[in-house]
């Protein structure tokens, strides 16, 4: 049986072990927001040049402006020619990685539960986006 001290003493243990590795998530999250940030910024500025075709060009000046943002270019609630065309090609570009990604997978695989979901709501997706555009 534990004395009263020992006790403590674990739970002190525990406690720094959870508050070490609570930090250690933050910074590894934080990290991740750092890359995001770049990310997004690098291919904003890609988009201003016109180097992903001018829809986005177009739609990027847009954003810059607050006319509209990516999530509403991409969730279909921009409804401008250019938001329609660029949904069109995300459309076609994901469906051919998936007729790719169902190449290399084979048509005997078993796809782990949460890649069979990922892949699941992306064919929704897809569908979704068919189905915006014109």
């Amino acid at each position: 049986m534990l004395s009263a001290e020992e006790a403590i003493a674990q739970l002190r243990e525990a406690t720094k072990k959870v508050a070490a590795q609570t930090t250690e998530l933050r910074e590894a999250r934080e990290a991740r927001e750092r890359e995001r940030a770049v990310a997004a910024k690098a291919a904003a500025e890609a988009r201003r040049r016109g180097d992903s075709g001018k829809d986005w060009q177009v739609l990027q000046q847009r954003i810059d402006l607050g006319q509209t943002t990516e999530f509403d270019i991409i969730q279909g609630f921009d409804l401008s020619p250019e938001a329609r065309a660029v949904r069109k090609q995300m459309g076609e570009d994901i469906g051919k990685i998936a007729d790719e990604r169902a190449k290399e997978v084979g048509e005997g695989a078993k796809l782990p539960p949460n890649f069979a979901a990922a892949q699941a709501q992306l064919a929704e997706t897809v569908a979704r986006l068919r189905d915006l555009t014109p």
